[in-house]
């Protein structure tokens, strides 16, 4: 755009264009103040935030091993509030659990013997026990045991579903052992 200007020099007004004149103006000097105080207003809180941040990870990383030790004390508790129930309900019905040791001695096979009988919350009784190794009758014993125990209705009564879990063969000198492990599902606490 071409601009002619006629008038003498001195008669001349230069004028600026109000874009030239814009950044003499007290106006835009108060909106860049507004935009700075702005921006810094929206750091402070941003940086507090993260100072917070920080301070409450360095609280977790401290507290981290002792979250970890209150969960190992609760699983144990539940498993002593486990065994508890299993033992007043062992208590209940005393008489019958005698019964039923009773029972478990007179149907093993000769040559069968246990080592363990405990109560486990999650697999139920565990019968852990040895049979001297001869030829693969050893075998049969143990699935003797199994089917006498399961047919028994006094001791099915309260273990139920009496699986074979385990079966390892060793040698001791001259002689072959086989280690078994039973296991058998709890039935409701028994009534007297």
């Amino acid at each position: 755009m071409l601009k002619i200007n006629l008038l003498p020099e001195g008669a001349r007004k230069t004028t600026l264009s109000p874009l030239e004149q814009l950044h003499r103006t007290p106006l835009v000097w108060l909106v860049a103040a507004a935009m700075v105080f702005f921006a810094v207003s929206l750091s402070i809180p941003v940086t507090l935030a993260h100072r917070r941040l920080q301070a409450l990870n360095a609280k977790i990383q401290v507290l981290t091993p002792k979250k970890a030790e209150v969960d190992q004390i609760q699983k144990l508790l539940q498993q002593l509030r486990a065994q508890e129930a299993a033992f007043h309900g062992l208590k209940r019905g005393q008489g019958l659990w005698s019964k039923r040791l009773n029972i478990l001695s007179d149907v093993t096979p000769d040559g069968v013997w246990f080592t363990e009988l405990t109560l486990d919350p999650a697999k139920g009784l565990v019968i852990q026990g040895s049979v001297i190794g001869e030829g693969g009758s050893e075998m049969v014993r143990v699935g003797r045991l199994v089917q006498s125990l399961q047919e028994n209705s006094d001791f099915a009564s309260a273990v139920g579903d009496i699986q074979i879990e385990s079966i390892k063969r060793i040698q001791e000198e001259d002689t072959e052992i086989v280690q078994f492990t039973l296991t058998g599902a709890l039935a409701a606490a028994p009534t007297p």
